[in-house]
């Protein structure tokens, strides 16, 4: 299936909740091969149904980027990757991960790398903001952080709960007994 002449698309930016849109799917394909559009900004043809980017195989969202150890970033286009190259946030000894294959590699052993990496990039009139993976990485972190904060809040919140049931069940059940020890 071909996105290419479908209009009325629209992109949600996951930090902002900002809406673009609507646009042509190319526009769409566009900001994501200039890094323009992160592995949780959504797509939508209707506003209503809201699908991740990275979910729409034709934005070839299919790479994803070591960050350190076990962090990842990522999916992203290859053409992303090579504007993370051009801006100085990754270099070419970054280790990228292929999502379609599984393949992990250093960026500079990429099919894509060779070719395009000295070709300027596609210019863009109006776009959403880039943000980029550092800034990313570290709204992440608190975005975690909190979520982590909130869990422990209720953890604590039902912990307290069980706390007063098990007491009650106690109580009623020391009732029970008083009243079918008065009935004998």
């Amino acid at each position: 299936m071909t996105f290419d002449h479908l209009e009325n698309w629209y992109l949600r930016k996951h930090d902002s909740a900002e809406v673009f849109g609507p646009v042509r799917f190319e526009q769409i394909r566009a900001w994501a091969r200039a890094a323009q559009v992160n592995s949780h900004d959504m797509v939508s043809t209707d506003k209503d149904v809201w699908t991740k980017a990275p979910m729409i195989p034709d934005l070839a969202m299919d790479w994803l980027i070591e960050v350190s150890g076990s962090l990842l970033y990522g999916p992203t286009t290859a053409e992303a990757l090579l504007e993370f190259v051009r801006i100085g946030e990754i270099n070419r000894e970054t280790t990228v991960i292929n999502c379609r294959t599984s393949d992990a590699m250093a960026l500079w052993k990429t099919p894509f790398f060779r070719e395009k990496a000295l070709s300027p990039a596609p210019e863009i009139v109006s776009h959403p903001p880039t943000i980029g993976i550092r800034v990313n990485l570290q709204k992440r972190i608190r975005d975690l952080e909190s979520a982590l904060i909130e869990c422990r809040r209720q953890h604590e919140t039902a912990k307290e709960t069980i706390a007063k049931l098990e007491a009650t069940v106690a109580e009623l059940q020391g009732k029970l007994t008083d009243f079918r020890a008065g009935r004998k």
